[in-house]
């Protein structure tokens, strides 16, 4: 069976995320082995409190991933490490699959400070998009320390147009026009000018990897 690997968000883990909407079975029934990453600081295994710690996050998750790849499957964090991978070994992952991400790879997490505040409790009350992040974040049984060290770590990836100019893999760009994290993607998807790119109606970041649309259109996309 040929290998894909699935890396989640900031604030997931492989289980509260992919297995729980149903990837790894889908990805079985049609003929892929699913291998799951946790980024470090995410899941059970939980991690540094120490943001300093979580200064190379892509060679991090690099040293979780086998050898082999048919293909890699990321969703909002996740993705940016794919992309960081991408640009310094071309072609060393297989096919890439993006989903939740836009423009702001381009940019440090425009909520992270809020979220940090919530994380400690130091903040009264969060913005709509925060609580989300935060009830996404509570389903995987992370440590909060861990990620409120992860979102305080010292930048990175830091990616430029240019730095994404060296992808050589077949990419598919995967959001929704609902996503007010992801989007826009028009300069993303200029970076990028060989991926495919699909843009659905409907869920909103956190519940993207919930929509069999993404699920099919990844699947179908990796089949190729």
């Amino acid at each position: 069976m040929k290998k894909v690997a699935l890396i989640h968000g900031w604030g997931g883990s492989y289980r509260a995320t992919w297995q729980a909407d149903g990837w790894d079975i889908a990805l079985r029934n049609a003929g892929f082995e699913p291998i799951g990453v946790d980024i470090p600081g995410h899941g059970p295994e939980g991690g540094s409190h120490e943001p300093a710690e979580y200064a190379d996050l892509a060679s991090d998750a690099a040293a979780k991933l086998p050898g082999g790849l048919h293909g890699v499957i990321g969703f909002s964090l996740g993705t940016k490490l794919l992309l960081e991978l991408e640009a310094r070994t071309p072609g060393a992952y297989g096919r890439l699959v993006l989903g939740g991400i836009g423009d702001n790879i381009f940019a440090p997490e425009a909520a992270g400070p809020a979220i940090v505040a919530a994380l400690r409790g130091e903040a009264a009350d969060a913005p709509p998009q925060v609580k989300a992040l935060l009830a996404y974040a509570a389903k995987s049984k992370s440590d909060p320390a861990c990620l409120a060290a992860v979102l305080e770590r010292p930048a990175n990836p830091v990616l430029s147009d240019e730095r994404l100019g060296h992808a050589r893999v077949p990419i598919l760009i995967f959001n929704s026009r609902d996503d007010a994290v992801a989007q826009p993607d028009h300069r993303l998807r200029a970076a990028l000018p060989h991926a495919a790119h699909q843009l659905i109606d409907g869920p909103s970041h956190v519940a993207l990897t919930s929509d069999a649309r993404f699920r099919d259109a990844a699947i179908a996309f990796l089949a190729n």
